[in-house]
């Protein structure tokens, strides 16, 4: 008789537990204050992740303070006003948690992950990080000299140098010109001033963006709105809009010496936003043509006629106009081949004659697969969601990004290429 009711008993448990709903579909709220809240139910895990979305960085500079937001938000995670640099990374540390935050170009982020047990204190925090932030002297001596040592290393690594200069280029007059990081004449003359004002001008309800994910507590809400609810929702007017206009009316060129061994070039054309009906077709364009190693620019220039050691293609997701890249390592004596090559690609591509539905299949289900291989962590899928969000695609884009590649059709492709592929900048760094 025990038995049979410990059978009962277990399948009753089961049922229960199947019965749990493990996950949600992500949902919106918005604090008292205007802050967006992006809530993702997942108990699968008892992990909990929360990024804090700020429309604030290097498109909002200026040449003379270019650079200030990410030494601004590199700093949030070196001490606050009560606790200096060691004491606050030794309460994070003794928590179990990560908490990061890094400066971008159209928004910057605060990054937290912590198991739910400890997530209270872990998130009491974060909180300090992002409202009390000491931008001690000593502090910003310490990350502005690691970050000139990044400026310098760049100057070795070959694919970011040239990248650097082709976007100069490119950009011109516009916000994405600045480097994210700065230049080393902006940086010398940045005080701790510079970074408060540069900080606390973003830090609006208006311009934020939370997004947490996990196993998440039932006072989340009254929690966050208890330590953010006094963020005013008031723009101080003294963060500047960097130009956004863009146009690429002719033709661009810049080429440049280098003591390196190898050479490198990028042939850049303009590529939409992430808000344009073409987003999708160019992204799938990108994988096809210079994606991996079946991509053709792949098998056609380096694996068929030997012309570089490394080559491909991108487009990076703008929130203003962005831009549809190749890249190319090479020696020096192949440079003019490999240009020749890549205008030959793009001449197929406006004609419609470089990719087959075939290869605009594989295309769409290595973006998709990778998508979803990518956002299976709550620390992923917060952020997609928080990203899509202040993108202005809207949160439930975590889902609907997969559903428009797959629509996209070879047809999609050749009228986007005949509508974007036209004027051009080729950037050159010709090794000794």
């Amino acid at each position: 008789m025990r038995c049979k009711i410990n059978q009962t008993l277990c399948v009753i448990g089961a049922f229960l537990i199947i019965c749990i709903p493990l996950f949600g579909a992500p949902e919106k709220k918005v604090l008292a204050n205007g802050i967006t809240v992006i809530l993702n139910k997942d108990i699968t895990t008892p992990i909990i992740a929360f990024t804090i979305f700020v429309k604030n960085g290097s498109s909002f500079e200026s040449k003379e303070n270019n650079g200030v937001s990410n030494l601004a938000f590199e700093l949030l995670m070196k001490g606050t006003t009560t606790k200096d640099a060691a004491k606050f990374a030794e309460e994070v540390e003794a928590l179990g948690a990560s908490l990061d935050s890094s400066g971008g170009d159209d928004f910057s982020t605060i990054s937290l992950v912590s198991v739910k047990k400890h997530f209270a204190g872990a998130l009491q925090l974060m909180a300090e990080a992002v409202l009390t932030p000491a931008f001690n002297k000593e502090e910003l001596e310490k990350v502005r000299k690691e970050t000139l040592a990044v400026l310098k290393s760049r100057e070795d690594r070959n694919f970011e140098f040239t990248y650097r200069k082709f976007k100069e280029v490119f950009y011109a007059g516009h916000c994405y010109r600045l480097d994210t990081l700065g230049t080393p004449d902006s940086l010398k003359a940045l005080s701790e001033e510079h970074l408060r004002k540069a900080y606390f001008s973003g830090l609006t309800a208006s311009r934020l963006v939370f997004a947490v994910s996990g196993d998440l507590p039932d006072d989340l809400l009254a929690s966050l709105e208890s330590k953010f609810g006094g963020v005013e929702n008031k723009d101080t007017g003294l963060l500047k809009q960097g130009n956004t206009e863009f146009s690429l009316g002719k033709n661009g060129e810049t080429v440049f010496k280098s003591d390196k061994a190898q050479s490198m070039l990028f042939l850049g054309y303009p590529a939409p936003p992430v808000s344009s009906p073409d987003f999708s077709a160019i992204k799938v364009l990108s994988s096809a043509i210079g994606g991996g190693m079946s991509s053709k620019v792949f098998n056609e220039l380096r694996e068929k006629q030997g012309l570089a050691y490394e080559i491909g293609a991108f487009s990076p997701t703008k929130l203003y106009d962005s831009h549809f890249v190749f890249y190319a390592g090479t020696r020096k004596e192949n440079i003019e081949k490999l240009k020749a090559g890549l205008f030959a690609q793009v001449e197929k591509i406006k004609a419609g004659s470089a990719l087959n539905e075939e290869d605009v299949t594989a295309a769409k289900n290595y973006i998709i697969g990778n998508f979803y291989l990518d956002k299976q962590t709550n620390a992923r899928k917060a952020w997609y969601l928080g990203w899509y969000e202040i993108m202005g695609k809207g949160f439930s884009y975590i889902d609907g990004y997969a559903e428009d590649i797959s629509k996209v059709t070879k047809a999609d492709i050749d009228r986007a290429a005949g509508k974007y592929f036209n004027n051009r900048v080729l950037a050159v760094m010709e090794s000794k």
